[in-house]
């Protein structure tokens, strides 16, 4: 009878233990989850910013004060410092130390140097993402969903750096060059393939109709138009609507492995960040 009873209390003990040690690796899951949630949504406020502040640049004379979404993008900063990792914070400085810049800086810019310096930043906010979701999906032992997302990551990467030498590439534009044009189009063919490789595991690639959809915009411009500032307009307006595809197609893959991970991503559409904006600056 004493064997018995002690043998209940050993198997209590060891169901305890694998009780307590499931439940902290859940903590630290939904922790690490809730920074790649707050960095998600720095990088449509800052995405948000580059826009208003490219507007700004654009405009004669120019408009030089502080954009609103500044604000939340200080607080937001400051928040996810607080809350990461002791390992991570000096990233986390570094971040912040190359957003006041952009912040205080940006009046001062060139509207390509405004692009790049965006750019710039919203790479260090996803390679924070890639670093705490490395960390996650490890923790959690998904070795088939960690190998889709190691294929996934530089597809998403590669495809914004091809938006940003085209965007580059828009500034540079001088009607009637064949040259430039031909570059304009060989930026657009690499986004089409790349973007049309993001997909999530089980799952079929990007729909066709939606690469199609998105691209005939593009085919639509008439880059020999007289008028040199509405084509440039008109080729902006069009990466803008590939910037938003791209996250948007990256927040899928995001939110299906929080799915996988028993953890639920607040849904964040690629319309959401004046939202985020007031959300934040209430806080």
């Amino acid at each position: 009878m004493l064997y018995f009873i002690l043998t209940l209390c050993l198997i209590g003990i060891v169901l305890g233990v694998i009780t307590i040690r499931s439940q902290q690796q859940r903590d630290m899951l939904q922790r690490r989850f809730n920074q790649i949630i707050g960095l998600r949504q720095l990088i449509h406020l800052l995405r948000f910013h580059r826009r208003q502040s490219h507007q700004a640049l654009k405009k004669t004379p120019q408009i030089t004060q502080n954009l609103s979404e500044s604000i939340a993008i200080k607080t937001l900063t400051h928040s996810l410092i607080n809350q990461a990792e002791t390992s991570n914070k000096p990233m986390y400085r570094i971040l912040n130390k190359q957003l006041d810049t952009i912040l205080d800086e940006w009046p001062k810019y060139s509207v390509q140097r405004n692009q790049s310096t965006h750019g710039k930043a919203i790479r260090h906010v996803l390679y924070l993402i890639d670093d705490t979701l490395t960390q996650c999906l490890i923790t959690s032992e998904k070795e088939e969903l960690f190998k889709h997302y190691q294929g996934t990551w530089p597809i998403m990467l590669n495809a914004i750096d091809s938006l940003s030498r085209f965007r580059y590439a828009i500034e540079n534009y001088k009607l009637g060059s064949d040259v430039m044009a031909r570059e304009l189009g060989l930026h657009i063919q690499i986004l089409k393939r790349r973007m049309a490789q993001l997909h999530l595991p089980n799952e079929p690639s990007v729909p066709p109709l939606i690469i199609e959809n998105l691209f005939s915009h593009y085919e639509s411009i008439d880059l020999n138009a007289h008028d040199k500032e509405l084509v440039k307009y008109q080729l902006y307006q069009f990466s803008l609507e590939t910037s938003d595809t791209l996250f948007h197609l990256f927040d899928l893959v995001l939110a299906h492995i929080g799915n996988e991970l028993s953890i639920k991503l607040p849904e964040l559409t690629v319309r959401e960040d004046k939202k985020v904006v007031q959300i934040i600056a209430r806080s």
